[in-house]
């Protein structure tokens, strides 16, 4: 991202600056100030000092091809109540007549939750308040990707100069003065670490978010407490006048979940934990130079300095001819001294060129000591010739030569070595920094994974909660308990459980949710059902990709005795819920009701004998009416659609004779067992009373006579 900051110098927005630099991004400032910089040295960025109209920005944002701008409001926001100030709407304004003409993707406008406290507005707030409402116009009416940030109090371990109205107590503390307050002990604020902010804002820039967002920790501190924590950091015993003239928002209004959700930011930093610590350390730092202190004027030494250091090698020959001028001083008025006699000055000067300069320099200094020895021979009148033909007298030139070359190369050689370190340093520099950067993004994944971990619906508690809600020890109660559960978790109104008849090849509905009541079909024939058992047998999971008519969403089944007992079905389910997430989370639903379910099933069959008379599964009386009551539910609701009918059986039937009979003219997912009055019943689930009365022509034949009981 192109980023453009423009204000005056904001303590989040230094922090942010920097969190954009560090990150790779490319910033540039627009700031009336004279010598402050808006991010750290070892950073790059263009500052463009001085008033700018829109017609002075508009060239900027195209240059710089800028796509993010921050407005920087720290000086309106940070202040002292009644500290002069400078309005922020002239700049305002024209940055905003320069961004019609340019798109950018998100318009930053830093400001306060003070302006949500109660109360009349301070000019400063009211100052504040009035750029959102221009910048909000601006959205209205020209489209502006509008984002306003309102941060609580920032701190950090800066000067508290720097540090805006929380430094200016701190400061008033330090020197003793009292300090006077609008608001009332018990009121609360918000102080959020500037490294967390500007992280925060860092986020939600990133992921294009638009609004208005608080910016702070969710850990509000009673004024009380934040005035002992400055007071601890200072060293002295606060005192406070408190005025009870404007209070502060709610504690459970600083609420940062909006901006959680929207980016998993969570801070790392609370005041109530190292705010002490950290304005400690705030007060032993020195101030900062004022943002109008007059530049330093450079004087012409400073400024060949500064020259020579672009141009290293010219510096290295100017030295070494200033060197070998001292050199040729020497030589000329001290050969009258008879301690030098002895000493080889020509020699000295090649040997300290070669080990400060290297062998380029060695071979200059040997060429110009060789120089200078035919220059003293000359004026002594010795003929050169004598030179040519005397080997004795190159002796002089052969140890300079020697000297230079040998101590040059052993420097160069040195001095290879050395840049070859530097380069392995700076790699490993380069490495550690990817490391580092690589750490704090998973460090940042991790962070926003963990909040969305803790925010998402289907968390651990979440989960907890489904187990507890399938904690049941009747099948029928454990069946329609496992519909709410899915309904909850894929967001649907319509599932039902399906019993699989194998012999009979088919499928006969058990439960449904209320949606499907007299639409859901009571029983699947062996067509639909095989698409089913086929991908069951697969994967364990049936998903409607083909969107097949008549078939359900997802299904999944619930095996007992290495055969499928029944089948979880779930019908228009949005298209968002098809993913492997909801589907596995389908999975473990089932599973978890498969497995309380079976727990059921052998807890009624270790029971069948007290319950269901001898040999047959007809239920006796006790057994019967618990059933029925179960049946019929809890306010109202039942579990399933039943009828309810009477038998009298042929005479001469005993009880096991008639539970016998009934047992092969009903269905598996009915019941039948004796009543209250000693007479026989059977429940058919799942049918109407209209097709109840089919049934008993069946009985009939049986020699058995029905009758439909109202409910």
């Amino acid at each position: 991202m192109n980023v453009l900051f423009m204000g005056r110098w904001d303590l989040a927005g230094a922090y942010l600056a920097n969190r954009f630099l560090s990150e790779g991004h490319t910033a540039c400032w627009i700031t009336g100030e004279d010598q402050r910089a808006l991010w750290h040295p070892r950073l790059r960025g263009s500052i463009y000092r001085g008033t700018f109209g829109a017609q002075q920005i508009a060239p900027i944002l195209t240059s710089n091809r800028i796509d993010t701008v921050v407005f920087l409001t720290g000086a309106l926001r940070e202040n002292a109540p009644g500290a002069a100030y400078e309005s922020c709407i002239p700049a305002l304004a024209a940055l905003l007549e320069a961004l019609r003409e340019h798109r950018v993707q998100t318009f930053v406008y830093l400001s306060s939750v003070e302006l949500g406290y109660g109360g009349a507005l301070t000019p400063l707030q009211a100052d504040l308040a009035a750029g959102e409402l221009y910048c909000q116009a601006h959205q209205s009416h020209f489209g502006l990707p509008l984002l306003i940030a309102r941060l609580g109090y920032v701190y950090a371990p800066v000067p508290p100069g720097d540090m805006g109205y929380t430094g200016a107590l701190l400061a008033r503390m330090a020197r003793g003065e009292p300090v006077i307050c609008p608001c009332s002990a018990g009121d609360c604020v918000d102080v959020i670490h500037a490294e967390d902010a500007a992280a925060a804002l860092y986020d939600l820039v990133r992921v294009r978010a638009a609004g208005r967002y608080l910016v702070v920790t969710g850990h509000p501190v009673p004024l009380a407490e934040y005035f002992a924590c400055l007071g601890r950091a200072a060293g002295c015993e606060p005192d406070v006048t408190w005025q009870a003239q404007r209070p502060t928002l709610p504690p459970g209004d600083f609420d940062p979940r909006p901006l959680q959700l929207a980016t998993g930011w969570i801070p790392t930093h609370l005041f109530a934990q190292d705010g002490v610590d950290t304005l400690g350390r705030a007060l032993a730092m020195p101030a900062s130079a004022p943002s109008g202190a007059p530049r330093p004027v450079r004087v012409p030494l400073a400024r060949l300095r500064a020259w020579l250091a672009r141009h290293a090698p010219l510096r290295t020959l100017g030295e070494t001819l200033l060197l070998f001028a001292a050199t040729s001083l020497l030589l000329r008025f001290g050969k009258d001294v008879s301690d030098l006699k002895y000493v080889d000055i020509r020699l000295m000067f090649v040997a300290l060129t070669a080990c400060c300069y290297g062998g380029e320099m060695g071979v200059l200094a040997v060429v110009l000591a060789s120089l200078s020895y035919l220059y003293s021979l000359a004026a002594s009148y010795v003929d050169t010739a004598y030179l040519l033909y005397s080997v004795d007298t190159w002796l002089p030139f052969v140890v300079y030569a020697v000297t230079g070359s040998v101590l040059g190369y052993i420097v160069n050689r040195r001095r290879e070595d050395t840049d070859a370190l530097r380069r392995r340093y700076d790699l490993l520099e380069e490495k550690y920094r990817r490391v580092e950067a690589l750490q704090t993004e998973t460090q940042d994944l991790k962070n926003r994974l963990q909040q969305q971990l803790l925010n998402t619906k289907h968390s651990f508690g979440d989960l907890y909660r489904i187990v507890l809600e399938l904690d049941a020890q009747q099948p029928e109660q454990l069946l329609q308990r496992g519909i709410g559960v899915v309904q909850q978790v894929l967001e649907c109104e319509k599932a039902a459980v399906y019993y699989v008849d194998v012999p009979a090849g088919c499928a006969r509905l058990l439960t449904c949710s209320p949606a499907l009541e007299g639409s859901a079909p009571a029983v699947l024939g062996l067509a639909e059902l095989e698409r089913l058992r086929l991908a069951f047998r697969r994967g364990g999971l049936f998903v409607n990709t083909g969107l097949l008519a008549d078939h359900p969403d997802l299904a999944a089944p619930v095996w007992y005795d290495g055969q499928p007992y029944a089948f979880v079905a779930a019908y228009d389910i949005a298209p968002d819920k098809f993913t492997t997430y909801y589907q596995d989370l389908f999975r473990v639903v089932v599973s978890l009701l498969e497995k309380n379910l079976l727990r059921a099933l052998s807890y009624e069959k270790a029971r069948r004998s007290e319950r269901c008379v001898a040999g047959t599964a007809l239920l006796k009386p006790e057994a019967f009416a618990e059933k029925l009551a179960l049946l019929r539910g809890e306010g109202g609701r039942a579990l399933c659609r039943f009828t309810l009918g009477r038998v009298q059986p042929p005479a001469g039937l005993d009880a096991a004779a008639v539970g016998r009979a009934l047992g092969g003219m009903i269905r598996k997912t009915d019941y039948m067992g004796q009543d209250e009055t000693g007479g026989y019943a059977v429940i058919l689930t799942n049918t109407p009373p209209e097709q109840a009365e089919e049934l008993a022509v069946r009985f009939a034949r049986a020699g058995f006579h029905w009758e439909v009981v109202p409910s």
